[in-house]
């Protein structure tokens, strides 16, 4: 498995150096401009008061905006910087065994002494460690970023933040890696069927608020279960991240039973 793991991180160096690169960049010019926004937190708050509430909820978890929490909360990790893992995640999951089928290489991995189960395995541990260090890197520089801004936000409610956001993007990933391995026709639907789990899931969870009819369906979404305001102020709930465990085991699960029955050289 270790070197289907290495063979993988090293096909996608080039990626995972640029994507690094664009999502700390993001978040520099996210977070080096609030010194500005504080001085007129006040004012903006008046302002944004003004939005309906169900516009409102599309933006944030909290009703003060311009709040180190808020601020935090609603311009990085209430959409944003999901938004960025979960698309990474997306990517990876979908071209971790894809790419291999594309580009007629998987008869070549599978040729050596490893196992279908394993092979999928290895592949599934490549996309979790890029999007891990992709996430990581940027909850820590984002915890940097808050110290020289005069962000007063704990580290450790920050850094718990980023590892919700990182569960929550492997949760999209995972649901592209299990129809990517479901065959030609799954491939074909990954990208818009993860997309539909991500950014409708955001917005039906969002408007649940005020439409109470949409409680219950925005249960089945993994949005319902990521509280940015409550993660950086130290009051989430750890029990919510059972439903993004779950889903994960579940796709892997499922990804292992359909991949190990397929006939891939007619796929």
């Amino acid at each position: 498995m270790r070197p289907v793991i290495k063979w993988t991180l090293l096909q996608r160096r080039s990626s995972i150096i640029w994507w690094c690169a664009g999502i700390l960049f993001f978040v520099f010019l996210t977070l080096v401009f609030y010194p500005t926004i504080k001085d007129q937190s006040a004012q903006l708050n008046k302002s944004f008061d003004q939005i309906p509430q169900t516009a409102r909820q599309l933006f944030t978890d909290t009703n003060d905006l311009f709040s180190p929490i808020g601020y935090l909360s609603s311009q990085m990790f209430y959409l944003m910087m999901p938004l960025l893992v979960g698309v990474l995640a997306i990517g990876q999951g979908m071209s971790l065994i894809g790419r291999e089928e594309r580009d007629s290489t998987i008869e070549l991995l599978l040729a050596r002494p490893i196992s279908r189960g394993r092979l999928l395995l290895a592949k599934a541990g490549a996309g979790l460690l890029i999007v891990l260090l992709v996430g990581a890197l940027a909850t820590l520089f984002t915890a940097l970023m808050c110290r020289l801004v005069g962000l007063d936000i704990a580290t450790a409610n920050i850094l718990m933040a980023g590892a919700a956001v990182i569960l929550m993007a492997l949760n999209f990933g995972a649901v592209a890696y299990l129809l990517s391995a479901m065959g030609r026709a799954g491939r074909g639907a990954a990208i818009g069927i993860s997309a539909v789990y991500a950014l409708g899931g955001y917005i039906l969870v969002s408007l649940s608020g005020s439409v109470s009819w949409l409680s219950w369906p925005a249960k089945l979404f993994p949005f319902n279960y990521y509280h940015s305001n409550q993660l950086l102020s130290g009051s989430y709930n750890w029990t919510n991240s059972l439903y993004f465990i779950c889903v994960i085991a579940g796709c892997l699960l499922l990804a292992w039973l359909a991949f190990r029955r397929r006939d891939l050289l007619s796929n």
